[in-house]
């Protein structure tokens, strides 16, 4: 969606994050009911007074199956972001934070394709002592470290952040194009899209 005034890329619905919440609800579903009736009737303590450790095996499978069926559900609600202004890139590359980034901290942006999905790949300029407080830190890198991984293309190394580009509606190339026409002349934008 784009206005006079900035671009906002429609997201498309979360299908990937359902499908893993509905499957690690089914796994929690298949691990948690064996484990109630065979260990949801064990006591606290045993005979002697000491601590009982089948007691604490359905606590301990309920309370790792919440850890991981929280983090699809908040995949659900908090969803990637990218907008962009005359001012700033507008960017929530994972769960984490939505980062501010003013064009005159940026360098390049960068669609390429990983492990068969386009990526949106965004280069800082260099740190100086008055950095902006949405610099990007370990915890909004986690796209570009499965990137990384998962690709051939070597200078992903230099990027500071990465966006999936395939929650978004649209080709890669015409998504990348409209956040070209905001971005000043010293940011460099590359497509490996055509």
């Amino acid at each position: 969606m784009a206005s006079r005034d900035r671009v906002i890329w429609r997201r498309r619905p979360p299908q990937r994050a359902a499908v893993r919440l509905g499957w690690t609800s089914v796994g929690a579903v298949l691990v948690l009911a064996p484990a109630w009736l065979l260990f949801g009737a064990e006591p606290g303590r045993l005979e002697t007074g000491a601590l009982n450790p089948l007691a604490l095996i359905l606590p301990g499978l309920s309370l790792a199956f919440g850890i991981l069926i929280g983090l699809p559900l908040l995949a659900l609600i908090r969803r990637p972001i990218v907008t962009a202004d005359h001012y700033a890139l507008t960017v929530r590359p994972g769960v984490v934070r939505t980062l501010v980034l003013p064009w005159a901290h940026l360098v390049e942006l960068a669609a390429v394709e990983v492990d068969a999905e386009p990526v949106l790949l965004v280069r800082c300029g260099p740190r100086d002592r008055q950095r902006s407080a949405d610099w990007p830190r370990w915890w909004d890198r986690a796209e570009l470290r499965s990137a990384r991984r998962a690709s051939r293309y070597e200078p992903i190394a230099a990027y500071d952040l990465a966006v999936p580009m395939t929650d978004f509606v649209g080709r890669p190339a015409a998504l990348l194009q409209a956040l070209s026409h905001y971005a000043p002349a010293h940011v460099t934008v590359v497509s490996n899209f055509g």
